[in-house]
């Protein structure tokens, strides 16, 4: 699989290791997962067997993704993002693994909870792009750059932004890329009209 983006994301103080695909597809590595839930060796590899074997997960919830391990680049058994909850909610927990593991129990169930939104958001385009440094365009895909650019036009026009304003936005952001507009881009008004809320100030 090519071109894939590749991050370290947080989830409440674990370090997972996950990478998003082309098509959109957020892989998150099960081991890492399992590790962040102090399972032993064991246990990972009985939960992969798990995934492996349900019908739900092997049509499109799991697969294999070369990932960097402390190893070198390996294949590295994955589950789709959005699957994770499904997954963890399939680990049963008894009476006995609360009372005597009760931080596993209450770990499982925010990632649960938690996880998925957690690892999408690591990978919005808003996430993923530096502000305040000029961006290289071949490290940025078009379908992120217009990602971004239409929750900057939806959020511009919630906050009934003048509509110079937002195309001086556009152009800063289109800069950044490397994609350079005319100067007669942005239409400034020859006057601005005032309220008389502004009038007042």
């Amino acid at each position: 699989m090519q071109d894939l983006i590749v991050k370290n994301v947080d989830v409440m103080g674990d370090s997972i290791k996950a990478a998003k695909d082309t098509a959109g597809n957020i892989w998150v590595g099960v081991r890492w997962v399992c590790n962040a839930l102090d399972m032993t060796e064991g246990q990972t590899k009985r939960q992969i067997m798990n995934i492996q074997k349900d019908m739900v997960f092997e049509k499109v919830g799991s697969n294999q993704i070369p990932l960097p391990t402390d190893g070198g680049i390996k294949e590295v058994f994955c589950i789709r993002h959005d699957f994770i909850p499904l997954w963890l909610a399939k680990i049963s927990i008894t009476e006995k693994t609360r009372e005597e593991r009760p931080e596993f129990a209450k770990k499982l169930m925010q990632y649960q909870l938690k996880a998925k939104d957690i690892l999408a958001d690591a990978f919005s385009p808003i996430n993923n792009i530096a502000f305040n440094q000029i961006c290289n365009p071949s490290e940025i895909s078009l379908g992120e750059l217009a990602s971004y650019l239409k929750i900057m036009d939806r959020i511009a026009h919630r906050q009934n932004l003048a509509p110079h304003k937002i195309a001086e936005n556009f152009k800063k952001v289109s800069a950044q890329f490397g994609v350079e507009l005319t100067e007669d881009f942005v239409k400034a008004p020859e006057y601005e009209q005032l309220t008389l809320e502004s009038l007042g100030k």
